[in-house]
């Protein structure tokens, strides 16, 4: 029986990326450590929600728009695709525009188009978003390749797991009730404000001692490390005390025994840069908790220190959300 989730990156690279580059060769196009398409002028990046989530629409938009700005990419406009259960009523679809619109205005993208049908045996809807933006050029046109990245600092953004308390503290919210004060589940959901890496992102193109950023999402932290480090092709050693976990997430993942290093993580950013306390300060300055976890090493080695033990990261196929809804 196969992962659910998406798929592992051994099968994503042999049988998705390989076969369309036969075909076209773009600027920078997919890879299996990349969420965004680069073109000259463009950068194209999708989202998409194929779980029960109350706001599966938002959820999406933002994913979409967060690889654009962890690819130094301004998102204009998106477009959404919603296939939904034949047994919802249109009520239930105004409420997917709405959370559309909204979530549009707020990050100042328009919606420029989409599909929408509904699905004969479909459970919940599936929602596919597309967005488009301008690359920055001055941070595209930094020159990686062959650049020694040792000792280079790894700064994390906010807390890791955000997306996936909010989505599990909004959809078993009666079954957390019973473990949990209701006040204290409502914190957790209320984690779905912090979801858009806008702001860190703006922060980090801006500074000359970036080198790369990527957004944390499914797999969670630990996913998003390994494809960092298989992008920059790199390792790293992270510092397990010094990742910053909300007690929210921590009392969440204890109820349903899942590991919220590996739960969906959108909200983060990962940026490695050479000077790390003083973007992390200036990222705190401006509202966004930053803190630096670890550094690459020349070294491909992935490793995770806590206090004398040393383990090593492997690829993550699945995200733990897949186990509880």
């Amino acid at each position: 029986m196969r992962n659910i989730g998406k798929i592992s990156e051994t099968v994503l690279d042999r049988s998705v990326i390989k076969p369309q580059k036969q075909y076209k060769v773009y600027d920078k196009g997919a890879s299996t450590q990349l969420d965004c398409a680069l073109f000259s002028d463009m950068g194209m990046a999708t989202g998409y929600v194929a779980f029960k989530d109350q706001r599966s629409c938002e959820h999406a938009i933002i994913q979409a728009c967060n690889n654009l700005f962890a690819s130094g990419v301004i998102p204009r406009t998106i477009s959404i695709s919603i296939s939904m259960p034949d047994s919802y009523r249109e009520i239930r679809l105004k409420e997917i525009i709405r959370q559309a619109c909204e979530t549009a205005a707020s990050l100042g993208i328009t919606i420029s188009g989409g599909h929408t049908e509904f699905v004969k045996d479909l459970k919940e809807p599936i929602i596919s978003v597309t967005a488009l933006g301008d690359p920055d050029r001055t941070y595209q046109d930094k020159e990686i390749k062959g650049l020694n990245l040792e000792g280079y600092d790894i700064v994390m953004t906010k807390w890791m797991g955000i997306s996936g308390t909010s989505i599990i503290a909004t959809e078993k919210k009666d079954e957390l009730m019973a473990r949990l004060p209701e006040y204290y589940i409502d914190d957790a959901a209320g984690l779905g404000a912090f979801l858009s890496v806008k702001t860190e992102a703006e922060t980090a193109v801006k500074d000359n001692h970036t080198v790369a950023m990527h957004d944390v999402a499914g797999g969670g932290l630990f996913a998003a490390l390994w494809e960092l480090c298989s992008h920059l092709k790199c390792g790293c050693r992270i510092n397990l005390k010094d990742i910053p976990v909300r007690q929210e997430t921590i009392e969440v993942c204890e109820v349903f025994d899942i590991n919220p290093y590996r739960l969906r993580g959108d909200g983060s950013l990962l940026i490695v840069t050479d000077d790390g306390s003083s973007l992390a300060q200036r990222l705190t300055d401006n509202g966004v908790l930053a803190t630096v976890i670890g550094h690459t090493s020349q070294c491909i080695d992935r490793v995770i220190l806590r206090d004398e033990e040393v383990r090593y990261l492997e690829s993550i196929d699945t995200d733990e959300i897949h186990k509880v809804l």
